[in-house]
């Protein structure tokens, strides 16, 4: 794998954290295009992403540090996120809450929002996981397929679901950019987002190496399953609110 970049002196360029900001930068301008064409300023657009960028990076190391905490030598090495630790699904609970905090202090519709916001996401997470695969992280349990990665310090090849994931995060962005077109209710791409990535995230964790709870599932599918159901509820309750508003 390829962690270091780059390296003069005391500088160190990480893949993870350069592949972490090319995400970020992904998602701010699939934000603006799809703020744009929704009618919202760029000026908002970028006010909301500078909660978002926040946020995300604050969930993300937090749930990484329940998680992993054990593995942390020194205290400091907490903060030192450009060489990995984050989970996503911390990043998206924060994001979230951070959106929908953004929305009431703007007076702003917070499904319109989240809106914009799940292809930004979607993208970002896409590109994001391929600073995992750099940086030997993430990867999934011991397989023969041909497609099969080799990681350093370990013997047998390993599935790449971090290439597996960013290859979702691709298609979902895809298809969300798609159903965005045809959006008949604020909030729905925003609910598609969460199910299509519930549905991959639950299936990849079964590949993944990941401590395991109640009935064999890990702490990723566990939540996954929620925001599934969460997804679900919502969209029916938006769909049908909707539905009376255009029968009124």
């Amino acid at each position: 794998m390829h962690a270091e970049l780059l390296s003069i002196g005391n500088f160190t360029l990480y893949s993870y954290g350069l592949m972490v900001a090319l995400a970020f930068v992904a998602g701010i301008v699939t934000a603006l295009l799809v703020g744009k064409r929704d009618g919202l300023s760029a000026e908002i657009v970028l006010d909301a992403v500078l909660w978002v960028m926040i946020s995300a990076i604050l969930g993300a190391r937090v749930f990484y540090l329940i998680e992993y905490s054990a593995e942390f030598a020194s205290p400091l090495e907490a903060f030192m996120i450009w060489r990995g630790g984050l989970v996503f699904y911390g990043g998206l609970i924060f994001s979230v809450i951070a959106l929908v905090l953004f929305g009431i202090k703007n007076k702003l519709s917070i499904f319109r929002i989240l809106d914009i916001a799940a292809p930004s996401a979607a993208i970002g997470y896409a590109i994001g996981r391929i600073g995992c695969f750099l940086n030997g992280c993430c990867y999934g349990v011991a397989s023969e397929l041909p497609w099969a990665v080799k990681f350093p310090n370990l013997i047998q090849p390993r599935h790449p679901t971090q290439l597996y994931a960013s290859f979702a995060g691709v298609l979902i962005f895809i298809v969300l950019l798609f159903l965005f077109k045809y959006r008949r209710f604020e909030g729905q791409i925003f609910c598609f987002g969460l199910m299509l990535y519930s549905i991959y995230r639950f299936l990849n964790e079964f590949l993944r190496i990941n401590p395991r709870y109640i009935l064999g599932l890990s702490e990723a599918q566990i939540i996954s399953i929620g925001l599934f159901i969460f997804g679900i509820i919502l969209y029916g309750v938006l769909n049908n609110r909707a539905g009376k508003g255009s029968a009124s």
